[in-house]
């Protein structure tokens, strides 16, 4: 068994390579689009909607088989062909270049593991069971979705707005660390889930305001 590092990585602006035009490429595609990757996607077809973020130009493709210089650039792979030689050549070429590569399907091949996820607005939560079970993963995340609903999102935006504004109004950072404990500590989910987000930032307001 291989432990893997956990981490998450900033992509914005960042070229990601996607090999493959089907299902599971379309769906790795959509999630580095989330996170403000600049995406191409190399594959003699692809899917409609593939089709279709291509001509709106938020992805790059080029409907060809993948070619060794295709990687040049990348920050990041995914090997998602339906074609496991295609993708150990991906994955060998990527590893040859010290290009971290995802091979779909096949974690022996792989740099990194894509994790189940969700996301609550600023909140992110990742599943992995280290590639033995991916669909145990995704039993993982439904059950913490239940767990974990939009009002996290709504909580969390609203904390990162108090938490800058702390920073850059209170000086002494003893209260700082003060105010952050408490609004750690309050039960502020209850709030915005009882009354609403205008509720919420009231009640961190007055936190901040009697937290000495």
């Amino acid at each position: 068994m291989i432990n893997y590092y956990p981490v998450f990585l900033a992509l914005q602006g960042k070229l990601c390579l996607v090999v493959g035009g089907g299902d599971v490429a379309a769906r790795k595609v959509a999630s580095l689009l989330e996170c403000g990757a600049a995406v191409r996607v190399v594959s003699p077809t692809l899917l409609p909607e593939l089709e279709t973020l291509t001509e709106q130009g938020q992805i790059a493709a080029d409907r060809r088989p993948y070619a060794p210089n295709d990687i040049g650039g990348a920050s990041l792979v995914i090997a998602a062909t339906n074609q496991p030689a295609v993708n150990r050549l991906v994955a060998l070429h990527c590893q040859q270049r010290k290009i971290p590569v995802n091979v779909v399907d096949a974690p022996e091949l792989c740099d990194f593991l894509v994790p189940a996820t969700i996301r609550r607005g600023p909140l992110t939560i990742a599943v992995s069971t280290g590639g033995t079970l991916p669909a145990m993963a995704r039993k993982i995340r439904r059950k913490l979705e239940e767990d974990f609903d939009q009002n996290y999102g709504l909580l969390l935006a609203a904390l990162g707005f108090a938490r800058s504004r702390v920073l850059e109004e209170i000086v002494d950072s003893g209260r700082r660390k003060r105010i952050f404990c408490v609004l750690a500590a309050a039960d502020l989910l209850s709030v915005v889930e009882a009354e609403g987000v205008a509720a919420l930032e009231k009640e961190i307001e007055r936190l901040i305001a009697v937290t000495l």
